[in-house]
C-alpha cells in the first residue's frame, strides 16, 4: 500500500482548500481538513508480482464546536481506479485522538464496505474531549487507519495510516461558560467597522491607536474583572494622574472608552499617558481631533483616551464579550484587533 500528496501542511486560511489537493487545511473555528490525498493498494502474486493495484482519494472534512467539547468529522474513500485483477476494493476506516479526546463513534461506516471504480465510501465519526472543568486541553491530534483488501488477497494490518498536524493541535477547554474547542495555531481577529452604526466611533478610535500608535500589535485578554477594573480605573477613572475631562457639548453622552482594552494585559496606562481624542461624525465620516489644546498629540503615546457616547462604548464592549465567547480567547492568549471601513 502506498500514498501520495499525502498529510502535507498548508497556512492557508480556509479549510477544504480544494486548490491544495494531498494537503491540510484548518481554521481557527471549522477545524481541519484533508483534501485529495492518494492512496494505492497493490495486490501481489506469492512470488511477489504484481497482478492489480487499485487507486483510492481521501477526504476528511471536520467541524468543531465552539459551545461543545464534541464535534464530528466526514470521512469520504473514493475508488478512482483499478487495474489488473483487482476490480474492486474492501475498506475498512477507523479514528482515534489523542490526550483527553476519544472516539465516541471511531467507524465512518460498519465494518468493511466493497467499493468499486467511481464509487465511494461515505460517513461520519465523533470525538469527544473530556477535558476537566476549569482546565484546557492543549495538544489533541486526530488519528486515522485505513484497511483495505480485495478478493484474493491476504490482509494486511494497517494497510496506511496518518495523523493531524503538529502544526494545528485542536485546544478544548472548559474555563468559559460552557466547553468548546479551537484551534489556536490560527489566531483570533476581532473586527470593528467604523461604518457601525452602533459603535462606529469607537471603532474609528481604535484604528488611530493601531494604526498610528501600536503598528496593529495584537492584545493578551485577561479573565480577570479585577484587573479589568483596574486597568479602567487607571486610565480613564481616578486612578489616572491625569483625569479625563468630559466634553458634553461635543458628545452629549460622552464617556471614556480606552484602547488597550481595560479587559486586556496591555490595558492600565496611567491616562496621563495616553493620547487624548474626539471622534466627530462630518460629512458622512468619522474625523478624529485632539481633545485638549494642552495635551497634542506626539504619536508616541501608547494608549487612547477616546470621547465616546456611552451607548457606543457599550455596545463595542458587548463586541468585545461576544467575541471572547465565539472564539473562545482564554487568558493571556493573543488576539488581533482590526478596524475596516
Amino acid at each position: 500500500m502506498s500514498r501520495s500528496g499525502s498529510a502535507g501542511t498548508t497556512a492557508a486560511n480556509e479549510a477544504c482548500d480544494i486548490t491544495m489537493p494531498g494537503y491540510w487545511t484548518w481554521t481557527r473555528t471549522s477545524g481541519l481538513c484533508l483534501n485529495g490525498m492518494t492512496v494505492t493498494y497493490t495486490l501481489y502474486s506469492d512470488r511477489g508480482a504484481v497482478l492489480g493495484t487499485g487507486v483510492m482519494n481521501i477526504a476528511t472534512s471536520m467541524t468543531l464546536s465552539q459551545s461543545s467539547a464534541a464535534w464530528n468529522e466526514s470521512v469520504t474513500v473514493r475508488v478512482t481506479g483499478v487495474t489488473g485483477q483487482v476490480r474492486s476494493l474492501d475498506i475498512a476506516f477507523d479514528v482515534a485522538c489523542t490526550s483527553t479526546c476519544s472516539a465516541t463513534t471511531n467507524r465512518p461506516w460498519p465494518g468493511s464496505r466493497n467499493v468499486g471504480p467511481g464509487a465511494s465510501a461515505s460517513g461520519t465519526v465523533t470525538y469527544r474531549s473530556a477535558v476537566a472543568s476549569g482546565a484546557r486541553d492543549t495538544n489533541i491530534q486526530t488519528k486515522y487507519h485505513m484497511y483495505v483488501t480485495t478478493a484474493g488477497s491476504i490482509p494486511t494490518t494497517p494497510n496506511v495510516y496518518w495523523d493531524s498536524p503538529v502544526q494545528a493541535p485542536i485546544r478544548c477547554d472548559a474555563e468559559l461558560s460552557t466547553p468548546g474547542c479551537v484551534i489556536p495555531e490560527r489566531r483570533a481577529i476581532l473586527e470593528y467597522s467604523v461604518s457601525d452604526p452602533n459603535h462606529g466611533e469607537a471603532a474609528a478610535l481604535y484604528q488611530f491607536a493601531q494604526a498610528y500608535l501600536r503598528g496593529w500589535a495584537p492584545l493578551s485578554r485577561t479573565d480577570s474583572q479585577a484587573i479589568a477594573d483596574a486597568n479602567r480605573e487607571r486610565t480613564c477613572g481616578a486612578g489616572s494622574s491625569d483625569p479625563f475631562v468630559y466634553m458634553p457639548e461635543y458628545v452629549p453622552n460622552d464617556s471614556c472608552d480606552e484602547f488597550p482594552f481595560a479587559g486586556t494585559y496591555e490595558g492600565g496606562t496611567d491616562g496621563r499617558l495616553c493620547a487624548d481624542i474626539l471622534p466627530l461624525y462630518e460629512n458622512g465620516q468619522w474625523v478624529l481631533y485632539e481633545a485638549r489644546a494642552d495635551k497634542p498629540v506626539t504619536f508616541n503615546e501608547p494608549c487612547v483616551r477616546g470621547h465616546v457616547d456611552v451607548d457606543a462604548n457599550s455596545s463595542a464592549g458587548g463586541k468585545y464579550g461576544a467575541f471572547v465567547r465565539n472564539q473562545r480567547v482564554l487568558d493571556t492568549e493573543k488576539f488581533d484587533v482590526h478596524a475596516v471601513s
